[in-house]
């Protein structure tokens, strides 16, 4: 549905160009956020778009541009590149007078910004429907597409054009006379540019504030935000015409507080611009038009009708259509004074069909109600044409309002909604998270209890280990213990029994007389001789056996030996194992033994697994009788003993050594072997 909605008072043009000049200079801001896909080799898609926006070509040259642009596009591989081209045509194309192709060219673009759930051209489309409509005065459409835009430029926290949105928006709610709504959207604007300092936008902004308050007729916030507007004018670049449309505004309020000099004060300095016919002769035309209404209700008729049909003359010529219908208002005004009713009525009569062919219903009013009031035959019929036409426009607008709070609320309703499926994803991944921890927590505890027991285990299992290894060392001892006895028997059996029996026969066939022959002579003296070295050998034997008995006290050396000549088979290396001669392994407590025994074993175990060498040393020796000293050293690959995280094996002999109250040192550098010292005390612990 289109309809028109155009302000009762002077500043309604002023401010419908003014949106329509930052829309078309959005537009421009929005063009350089899209992501350009113009191939630098200049192809055929930028060489089209080039001649678009080429100003020297014609409307219908440009239209031809876009149209190849587009339809080349769709031969393109990438669809992100298509989209990127699609958002620059359509802004393009919306500078221009064909409203089909514009709406394919957009409907095209927010078609592949919504496949690619690309937010940001989702607003850009909606963005240029929104200003689209806007010069369409389709305000439920253009109002409901800024909507959609600040949305998604919200989503992706873009605050300048989550600002131009809201601006756009309370443009459109103050032109339905939601003043309230409108100063809303434009305060929450204004946080944002504040924050960004857009000097440009908080001027527009705090401009548009003071129309609010001028159509709520509260002149005294009117001018405060006028003048804060002209205060932000300061720090803009390109200000242009902006002071004057400012203090033409700021006349239209004294004009409305009756303060007259004042107002006309201020039109009279704008008008002091001597180019501003130039630049904008439609704002020049509104400026004598102003001050000649002003000095009328000032009760200054004079030369006010040559400023009137001045006014008129110059609006008529560029077919300002709107200014026209306020210029013969303010005639039909002025000859009604004059009490020439015929002309007045006239005048006022086709300023009211011209607003009707423009769809211009508030001047409509205005001029039915100015008819109805000069033409005293028909008043009652203008009054109840502008009854109905109000009413109407009231309902209209009503119901426009009522779609926009509906747009706001499902609007406001999606975001609770949202945000609360965002907290319930929080939560849940919070409790998620918890829920994790707790079962890595309880995988943990129970990984290491079961490594607690393990340890136990291997604990218990350890001392069971040596228990056993005590009691084969004991049952070692005892039976070689018994084996000694029995040699210590043997040999004195020999010594004291067999041999004194031989050497007893010996004696007595060396004493024995015999007589006859030779021969007999002879095997007697062989037998004699055969007894005494039988008895040489037993004799031997008897003292090998004692030797043997008395060199018991390497036995346990003999264990160590045995064990070194294992590991030394399984890992390949060369050893030379020394033992002290001086250390009487019976008179050594079976906790040392145990325990040296276990830190060779891991030393040799370490040297297979780690250190790849290839010639082992292990020494034990005798301190001064006290402090018995055990060394292994080899010749393997060694390792940084202040980098290197000791393993089980080296904190288990370090651990042996501890239990004995020993000292524990290992020494090892980088291709030069490793040492392991360890000595403790022979005195029992008790003792200690």
């Amino acid at each position: 549905m289109k309809t028109s909605f155009y302000h009762n008072n002077p500043l309604l043009s002023f401010f419908v160009c003014l949106f329509l000049a930052m829309a078309v200079f959005s537009c421009d801001d929005h063009k350089n956020a899209v992501i350009s896909s113009k191939n630098k080799s200049k192809d055929s898609v930028a060489i089209w778009i080039e001649q678009a926006r080429d100003f020297k070509n014609t409307l219908q040259e440009r239209e031809l541009a876009v149209q190849k642009a587009y339809a080349y596009t769709k031969t393109l591989p990438s669809e992100r590149e298509q989209s990127n081209i699609y958002s620059e045509l359509a802004i393009d194309v919306g500078g221009l007078t064909n409203d089909a192709l514009f709406k394919t060219v957009n409907t095209t673009a927010m078609q592949y910004a919504v496949k690619l759930k690309d937010t940001f051209k989702i607003g850009d489309a909606h963005w240029n429907f929104g200003t689209f409509y806007t010069q369409k005065e389709v305000i439920d459409s253009a109002y409901y597409h800024f909507h959609k835009a600040y949305e998604q430029f919200k989503m992706t926290n873009h605050e300048y054009y989550t600002g131009k949105m809201l601006y756009n928006m309370a443009f459109i709610q103050g032109r339905l006379k939601d003043y309230t709504g409108s100063e809303v959207s434009i305060f929450e604007a204004i946080s944002k540019f504040e924050k960004l300092n857009k000097y440009d936008d908080l001027y527009q902004s705090y401009n548009y504030l003071g129309l609010i308050y001028y159509n709520l007729e509260e002149f005294d916030r009117a001018v405060f935000y006028y003048n804060k507007a002209l205060t932000y004018l300061n720090d803009v670049e390109d200000k242009g015409n902006y002071k004057g449309w400012t203090l033409s505004n700021l006349g239209l309020v004294f004009q409305k507080q009756k303060k007259f000099e004042e107002a006309i004060e201020i039109f009279e300095q704008v008008l002091d611009n001597k180019n501003l016919k130039k630049q904008d002769v439609n704002f020049y035309a509104r400026l004598v038009d102003n001050i000649a209404y002003t000095k009328f209700l000032s009760g200054d008729t004079a030369n006010v009708y040559n400023q009137f049909d001045y006014a008129l003359k110059i609006r008529d010529s560029i077919n300002n259509f709107s200014g026209i219908v306020i210029s013969k208002r303010h005639l039909s005004e002025f000859y009604a004074y004059k009490l020439d009713t015929l002309t007045a009525v006239k005048l006022a009569n086709e300023a009211n069909g011209l607003s009707g062919q423009v769809e211009n219903n508030r001047d409509k009013l205005e001029t039915l109600l100015l008819l109805s009031k000069i033409d005293k035959q028909k008043s009652n019929s203008y009054l109840k044409e502008y009854v109905f036409l109000n009413d109407s426009l009231q309902i209209e607008e009503r119901k426009i309002r009522n779609k926009f709070t509906r747009i706001r609320f499902e609007t406001d309703e999606y975001i609770e909604e949202t945000e609360k499926l965002s907290q319930q994803k929080i939560f849940i991944s919070i409790g998620a998270f918890f829920a994790v921890l707790l079962l890595l927590l309880a995988y943990f505890i129970r990984v290491q209890s079961a490594k607690n027991k393990e340890l136990l285990f291997e604990k218990e299992q350890q001392k069971a280990n040596e228990e056993i290894f005590s009691l084969m060392l004991k049952q070692q001892s005892k039976l070689e213990e018994g084996r000694l006895n029995e040699r210590n028997r043997i040999a004195q059996d020999l010594h004291d029994g067999v041999l004194g029996k031989i050497f007893g026969t010996r004696l007595g066939l060396g004493f024995l007389n015999v007589n006859g022959d030779a021969d007999t002579i002879e095997k007697h003296k062989n037998y004699i001789d055969e007894l005494q070295n039988i008895e040489k050998e037993i004799r031997a034997i008897s003292h090998e056996l004692k030797n043997e008995i008395l060199s018991s006290k390497e036995d346990f050396s003999k264990i160590i030996t045995d064990l070194i000549d294992q590991i030394s088979n399984l890992g390949e290396f060369e050893y030379k194992f020394s033992c002290d001669s001086d250390v009487i392994w019976d008179e050594v407590r079976d906790d040392i033994k145990i325990n040296y025994y276990r830190i060779i074993q891991e030393g040799l175990q370490n040297v297979i697994k780690y250190s790849k060498a290839t010639n082992v040393l292990i020494y034990i020796e005798l301190e001064e009788n006290a402090m018995l000293n055990l060394t292994i050293k080899d010749n393997g690959v060694g390792f940084d003993v202040k980098d290197k995280r000791k393993g089980i094996g080296l904190k288990n002999m370090q651990s042996r050594a501890n239990n004995l109250n020993g000292v524990f040192n290992i020494h090892s550098e980088i291709n030069k072997g490793t040492t392991i010292f360890v000595s403790c005390s022979l005195q029992n612990n008790d003792d200690e």
